[in-house]
């Protein structure tokens, strides 16, 4: 995995710079270097003691997605997280978050979760809380904790019935297995409102009011009747290996504000997985659709060493479309681990 530098601005002590330390990836060393040619990091959280913050009291609140202050009718009682539970967050809290903001959310996450599917059970943090268990819709392939081993030890437990599902496909020469299961119902555009949260959730202060139309697509009810708005896709990286230690956010801003490319970049990273999102409708970005310029939104390479990728395989690019606003069912969900042995344990005829 990449590192990160912390140093102190010249002449600005309580200024902090932060910079990535590490290799790139050969196949993708032209995409950094165009990548961080255009941005430079902004801002970055992670689930760990070092960015643990405390909260604003209560009566002091002021809700960043609706305006709502504290009052008789909202008390901001809701536990509300600066990043969704479900993808590892334990420390991360928001304290600009109220009951009703919250409520909605927890809508969009519910979304997230079906279509993150049976990966999540497949983490390492589930074989070994065992919090989660996932069955897939028709109920014929469980992921779950192995109850026969020590609360300690980190072991899953994966049931397959009836053979004819063919829930995986073992590749014993190259030491891989893909599952082959079903994600649970998910309506795609509420995937990338919760997306779109988390990156307006990291935003500095003085940045909030650029972003008027971002926060009014969060909270709209309208459904989006476009099928293929750029803005509304996100580039993903899903890499072998150990997964990332704690759930972190990167906000990457342009560095020079005349480059036709939009402000902020988004950079969410967690168990597997690297997520690039385009913060969109940014009032500074105005001037860039006039019908003269070509914008273009970088892609952003995986910030994965390439000792780390040397050792456990090429990390894999894929780009989501979450314009889609309807239920998606019975979508099919390919997942593939890596293992340094295994025991046939089927009898043999």
């Amino acid at each position: 995995m990449f590192r990160l530098k912390f140093t102190e601005m010249p002449g600005n002590p309580e200024m902090i710079n932060r910079e990535f330390i590490g290799n790139p990836i050969d196949e993708f060393i032209e995409v950094y270097e165009r990548f961080t040619s255009f941005y430079a990091i902004k801002h970055l959280i992670a689930d760990d003691e070092l960015h643990k913050r405390p909260l604003t009291p209560k009566k002091n609140r002021v809700c960043r997605f609706c305006g709502a202050v504290y009052s008789t009718v909202e008390r901001f009682k809701s536990k509300a997280h600066l990043l969704p539970e479900l993808i590892g967050n334990k420390n991360l809290l928001s304290d600009f978050e109220c009951d009703k903001c919250n409520s909605l959310f927890g809508r969009y996450e519910n979304d997230l979760a079906n279509f993150l599917g049976a990966s999540r059970a497949f983490h390492i943090s589930n074989a070994k809380s065992g919090h989660l268990k996932f069955k897939s819709p028709d109920k014929t392939f469980i992921v779950k904790k192995d109850d026969e081993v020590s609360t300690d030890e980190a072991k899953l437990r994966v049931e397959s019935h009836q053979e004819e599902n063919n829930h995986f496909t073992l590749d014993a020469e190259n030491k891989k297995v893909t599952f082959h299961t079903i994600r649970p119902s998910y309506n795609p555009h509420n995937v990338y409102k919760a997306f779109l949260k988390i990156g307006l959730s990291v935003l500095p202060d003085t940045c909030i009011t650029d972003y008027k139309i971002a926060f009014a697509i969060l909270q709209s009810a309208r459904k989006n009747e476009e099928a293929d708005n750029p803005l509304f896709k996100l580039n993903l990286y899903q890499h072998p290996g150990p997964a990332f230690p704690s759930p972190m956010v990167i906000l990457f801003e342009k560095k020079q504000k005349t480059d036709a490319v939009p402000t902020h970049i988004v950079c969410l990273m967690f168990h597997n997985y690297t997520y690039q999102l385009t913060l969109p409708f940014n009032e500074q970005d105005k001037w860039m659709f006039d019908g003269k310029k070509i914008v273009t939104v970088p892609n952003m390479p995986p910030f994965i060493d390439k000792h780390f990728a040397s050792k456990f395989g090429i990390p894999k690019g894929n780009r989501l479309n979450f314009n889609f606003d309807e239920l998606k069912r019975n979508e099919k969900h390919d997942i593939t681990c890596t293992f340094e042995d295994y025991t046939d344990t089927r009898l043999q005829e």
